[in-house]
């Protein structure tokens, strides 16, 4: 089980170095800059999700009930920060940074559905 969890980050952290490459790449196509940088900032939030999870069931209930809330603050602060400065500082498409942003949270549903038939 921990090695099939390390191939996993370790291919999510190959996937993140991809997505950042394009949205650089694609820089001065606003819509395809938000898809990528969506998608980069939607698996960093799940990543980071999975990672305090992991962490949480170790702990004694109120203890990780605590640690979860203050970890979403932490990484919904960090997120808006980042998408903020990316409005701002490129010409992105907030519709398809946007629809990047959710791209993770509809593969993990369908995922889910596909694994539950």
């Amino acid at each position: 089980m921990a090695r099939q969890a390390r191939k996993i980050y370790g291919d999510l952290r190959i996937a993140m170095v991809i997505f950042m490459a394009l949205f650089l790449f694609f820089r001065d196509q606003p819509a395809w800059a938000g898809f990528w940088l969506g998608l980069l900032v939607g698996i960093v939030n799940w990543h980071g999700l999975s990672i305090a999870a992991h962490k949480a069931v170790w702990m004694p209930s109120e203890a990780a009930q605590r640690y979860m809330v203050r970890n979403y603050m932490v990484r919904y602060g960090l997120k808006f920060v980042v998408l903020a400065i990316a409005l701002i500082s490129y010409d992105l498409h907030p519709l398809t940074l946007l629809l990047g942003l959710l791209t993770p949270t509809i593969a993990a549903v369908v995922s889910y559905f596909l694994q539950e038939k």
